[in-house]
């Protein structure tokens, strides 16, 4: 017997997914990620194991599915906002800021379960991963004098502090809102690549100004 799919077959189907991922993150939210189990999200949207697996290999599968769909929309919107700003420091000051605030904002529930939470090292990397591969790309086209051969060790540092400051500030042992967190990581990371604090007061001005609509101002 040949499945055919049809119109409705595929609304059935990507409502299904998106109940799934609604449940998991809700369930990995209030448990935990390392708490909650496969059986436990399928009971709680109300479908089979089996419809589950069908979806999702795993556990792993779904946080990681659950981090690409929050973030794709956000880097999509900030990459347009940066666009409209000059080449250079101001653009890698719009990409810092708004995906630390998105992480630490819509996102900080599945940061949590990915930083803090028991998520398996492998997966944290290849989050972590691509964040870096992202700044990588930015660091390329804002600041084309870099060597091709620092690029790498300017992204990875530049999302290692981002990531150190995600888990003190998820442990609470950093006491400062997301917004004032974001623009002390963005004044730090571009003068650790040499960026002129004029040039850098700059960026930051430019950057709360265009995203200040979506994240709200500084204090």
């Amino acid at each position: 017997m040949v499945y055919r799919h049809t119109e409705r077959s595929e609304r059935v189907r990507a409502d299904s997914r998106a109940r799934i991922l609604r449940t998991a993150r809700k369930l990995f939210s209030r448990r935990g990620y390392d708490a909650t189990t496969m059986r436990e999200v399928a009971d709680e949207a109300g479908t089979s194991i089996g419809n589950l697996y069908f979806y999702f290999r795993n556990k792993e599968e779904l946080l990681e599915t659950l981090m690409a769909e929050a973030r794709e929309p956000l880097w999509a919107w900030a990459d347009t906002v940066a666009a409209s700003a000059p080449a250079g420091p101001a653009r890698l000051a719009i990409i810092l800021y708004s995906n630390l605030v998105g992480l630490l904002g819509s996102a900080r529930d599945l940061t949590r379960a990915v930083v803090v939470e028991g998520a398996p090292p492998e997966l944290s990397e290849r989050i972590i991963a691509a964040h870096r591969a992202r700044m990588r790309e930015a660091l390329r086209t804002n600041l084309p004098e870099m060597p091709e051969g620092e690029l790498d060790l300017a992204a990875a540092a530049w999302t290692g502090a981002s990531q150190s400051l995600l888990r003190r500030h998820l442990h609470g042992e950093v006491d400062r809102d997301p917004l004032r967190l974001a623009e002390y990581a963005l004044r730090w990371n571009l003068r650790g690549l040499r960026v002129p604090e004029t040039e850098i007061d700059t960026a930051v001005s430019t950057a709360r100004q265009l995203l200040s609509h979506r994240f709200g101002e500084l204090g």
